[in-house]
C-alpha cells in the first residue's frame, strides 16, 4: 500500500499545518510517512505545496506523482493536475471551476460545498481546512479518530471551544465525503498501535546535539537552517539548555566559540550566506584549537540564489572556508537516524581533536518531515578528549603550555579557572604557551602539530556503507541527503530486473582511503549522484582517495533527485551497455511557483 497526497495553496492558507496534521494521522497509525514541502521565497503569494507520502512498507524519499490533490485554491489544480496518477482525484471547494483547467478524463473531481459544511457544523470559515483534510481521510477510509487526536493537540492551546468546533467540522467533512464521494481506488489502514515520531532533519540534528551534551546554541535566522533555532528555543527549558538569537551570524559563531572555550559544548547553525560571515571566526577557532560544531544547511547559491530550494553545492566551501591550512571534519547525515547520531558524535570529534566540525545538510533533508522510531540515547557516548581538569603547580616564572607539541597533535586543554592552566588564546600564531610568535621554526612546529591530528583521527573515520547486493553490477554513489532517493531507486531498478547497490558516505572529510578502497573493490560500473553542477564530492574523492567514477549524474535546478529520475537514467545506461555521455544532467520541466500571475491565475 502506498498513497501520495499533495496539498496546494497560496502562502498563508495553512499548507504546512494541514500537511503535518495529515502526516501525523498516518504516523499515529504506525505507518511510514514523508511530508515534503515546496514553496517560493515569498511571505504572501506564490504557490505552496506539501506532499504526504504514506506506505506500510519502507519509503525514503518523496516522489513526483500524486494520487490525490487537496486543492485549497484553484492554483493547486493547475500546478498538479498533470502529475496525478491514473484514476487519481482532486478534492476542492465547489466554488472553484476545476474543469476550466481541463484535467484528464480519468481524474475524479470531488467538489465539496465547503462553506455550507462548515456553517452547518457550527464552525467558522477558517476551519475549512479541517473539513477538506477529513474528506481526504474519508476517501481512503482511514479512521477519523486519528484526526480528532491531532486536532486536539494542535488547537488545545486555543481552548476547548476551538478544539470542539474543529472536530465538529472535520466530522461533517468526513461524513459528507463518505456519503457523496466514492470510487477512489486507494485505501489506507493503520499498520499498528505503535505510533512513530514525525520530525524534520533539522529537528533530528537538534535532538542529536542535545543528546551529545550541547548546552548552548547561538544562531541568526536563515532559511533553511532557522528551524533548528526555532525548535531549540521552543524546547529550551525542556532540554535545560541556553539558546541565543544573535544580532548576526558573526556574533553567532563567536558566541559558540566563546562557550566552547569556557568548557560548554556549544553549536551554531546557518545556511551558505551566513556561513560566509562565520568563516573568519572559524579560522580563529582552528588556530586557537577551540572545539566548535556548526550546522551548515545548504540552499541554492551563489549569493541569495533561490533561497527556498535545495542543492548540495556548499561542500567545497565548507572544506576550504577561512584562510590558511587547517584540518576540519565534515559530516553529512542522510536520514533521521544519521542526523541524530552523527550530530551527537560531532561534539566528540570536535573536543577530542580540538577543531571545527561541520554538519552538512540541505533544504531537502532539513525541512522534510519523516516518520521515525524513537532514537536510542543509550547509544550516545560522551568523549571529551584531553581535558586538563587538575594540573600540577607551575614552577615560578613559567607558563602553562596550552599548545604543547605532542606526538598526536592534541594538547591537554584546561578550562578557565583551572589552577595552573592560565594561558593566552588568540587569533595569532603562537608558541606553546599561546603568546604570539613569528618565529619561523615555531610556526612550522605548530602547523605540523595541528595537522598531525589526522593520523589518530583517521583510524576512527569509517568508510561508506553499502546498501544492497555487494556484488551488484551497478553501484550508485551518494552522500548526505541523496541516500534517500537513491535507496528508493534501488527498489525501482530491482523491479526492472537491474541489480544495483548504493555506496553512501556520511564522513566526507577527512576520508579513510583504505576503507574506501575496500568499499569499491567489487564495483563494476559506478555512478556518482550529486545535487550540484560540478560533482564536488567526486572531485574530493579523486583528490584524496584516487577514486574515479564511470558516470556523474547531476541535478542543480532547485530540487533534489526523485527516485524515478535516478532509476530511469540508470536503466538507459544499462540498455546502452554503459556507453554515452559521462556526465548526465537531470532537469525538472515544471511550472514556476514564484509568480502565479504569469500563468493567469
Amino acid at each position: 500500500m502506498k498513497l501520495s497526497v499533495k496539498i496546494g495553496a497560496q502562502a498563508g492558507q495553512g499548507v504546512n499545518v494541514i500537511g503535518k496534521s495529515l502526516a501525523k494521522c498516518f504516523t499515529r497509525g504506525g505507518l511510514n510517512t514523508i511530508a515534503y514541502p515546496e514553496y517560493p521565497s515569498l511571505v504572501r503569494g506564490g504557490h505552496n505545496v506539501m506532499q504526504i507520502l504514506v506506505s506500510d512498507e519502507a519509503i525514503h524519499s518523496p516522489i513526483k506523482e500524486t494520487d490525490l490533490v487537496i486543492a485549497l485554491n484553484q492554483d493547486a489544480i493547475f500546478y498538479h493536475k498533470d502529475f496525478i496518477t491514473k484514476n487519481g482525484a482532486i478534492i476542492y471547494d465547489s466554488k472553484i471551476d476545476a474543469k476550466k483547467f481541463k484535467p484528464r478524463v480519468d481524474i475524479r473531481l470531488y467538489a465539496m460545498p465547503i462553506a455550507e459544511i462548515v456553517e452547518k457544523a457550527g464552525g467558522i470559515p477558517q476551519m475549512a481546512n479541517s473539513a477538506l483534510l477529513a474528506a481526504a481521510l474519508s476517501l481512503v477510509q482511514y479512521p477519523i479518530e486519528y484526526l480528532e487526536e491531532v486536532l486536539t493537540d494542535e488547537f488545545k492551546r486555543k481552548g476547548d471551544g476551538v478544539v470542539k468546533a474543529n472536530i465538529a467540522v472535520a466530522r461533517a467533512g468526513y461524513n459528507y465525503a463518505k456519503e457523496n464521494l466514492n470510487d477512489f481506488h486507494h485505501k489506507v489502514k493503520p499498520a499498528s498501535k505503535k505510533r512513530k515520531m514525525l520530525l524534520s532533519g533539522n529537528e533530528a540534528v537538534a535532538l542529536g546535539a542535545v543528546a551529545g551534551g550541547m548546552k548552548f546554541y547561538s544562531a541568526y535566522p536563515m532559511t533553511p537552517a532557522s528551524n533548528i533555532l526555532h525548535y531549540l528555543i521552543a524546547n529550551e527549558r525542556n532540554f535545560n539548555i541556553v539558546v541565543k538569537q544573535t544580532e548576526d551570524e558573526i556574533a553567532a559563531m563567536n558566541y559558540a566559540i566563546g562557550a566552547n572555550f569556557a568548557g560548554v559544548r556549544a553549536m551554531t547553525g546557518t545556511s551558505g550566506g551566513g556561513f560566509a560571515l562565520m568563516t573568519e571566526a572559524l579560522g580563529m577557532a582552528a588556530l586557537s584549537e577551540t572545539p566548535i560544531v556548526a550546522s551548515l544547511v545548504s540552499r541554492i547559491g551563489p549569493s541569495t540564489g533561490m533561497p527556498t530550494w535545495t542543492e548540495q553545492a556548499d561542500l567545497r566551501f565548507a572544506l576550504h572556508a577561512s584562510q590558511g591550512d587547517f584540518l576540519r571534519v565534515i559530516l553529512a547525515p542522510g536520514d533521521m537516524d544519521e542526523c541524530f547520531y552523527l550530530s551527537a558524535e560531532a561534539f566528540n570529534l570536535a573536543e577530542k581533536y580540538q577543531l571545527p566540525v561541520i554538519i552538512m545538510s540541505d533544504k531537502f533533508l532539513a525541512e522534510t518531515y519523516f516518520s521515525a522510531d524513537r532514537f536510542d540515547q543509550s547509544k550516545v557516548k560522551i568523549e571529551r578528549g584531553k581535558i586538563a581538569s587538575k594540573l600540577p603547580k607551575l614552577a615560578p616564572n613559567t607558563r602553562y603550555k596550552r599548545y604543547k607539541v605532542t606526538d598526536d597533535g592534541v594538547s591537554p586543554r584546561p578550562f578557565p579557572g583551572i589552577e595552573g592552566g592560565l594561558h593566552v588564546a588568540t587569533s595569532y600564531e603562537h608558541d606553546e604557551t599561546g603568546f604570539s610568535s613569528e618565529d619561523f621554526e615555531n610556526r612550522v612546529a605548530q602547523v605540523d602539530k595541528r595537522a598531525r591530528k589526522i593520523n589518530t583521527m583517521i583510524k576512527e573515520i569509517p568508510g561508506p556503507k553499502i546498501y544492497g547486493d555487494k556484488n551488484a553490477e551497478i553501484s550508485l554513489v551518494a552522500w548526505g541527503s541523496h541516500k534517500l532517493p537513491a535507496m528508493d531507486a534501488l527498489s525501482l531498478l530491482k523491479e526492472k530486473g537491474i541489480n544495483a547497490n548504493l555506496i553512501h558516505f556520511t564522513y566526507l572529510f577527512p576520508v579513510n582511503k583504505k576503507e574506501i578502497e575496500k568499499a569499491f573493490s567489487k564495483s563494476k560500473h559506478t555512478i556518482m549522484i550529486e545535487n550540484n553542477s560540478t560533482a564536488q564530492f567526486a572531485g574530493i574523492l579523486k583528490e584524496h582517495a584516487d577514486v574515479e567514477f564511470d558516470f556523474q549524474m547531476l541535478k542543480y535546478d532547485g530540487r533534489q533527485f526523485f527516485p524515478m529520475e535516478i532509476a530511469q537514467e540508470v536503466e538507459k545506461l544499462a540498455k546502452s551497455k554503459f556507453t554515452g555521455d559521462k556526465v548526465i544532467k537531470v532537469v525538472d520541466k515544471d511550472y514556476e511557483y514564484y509568480n502565479t500571475q504569469r500563468y493567469g491565475l
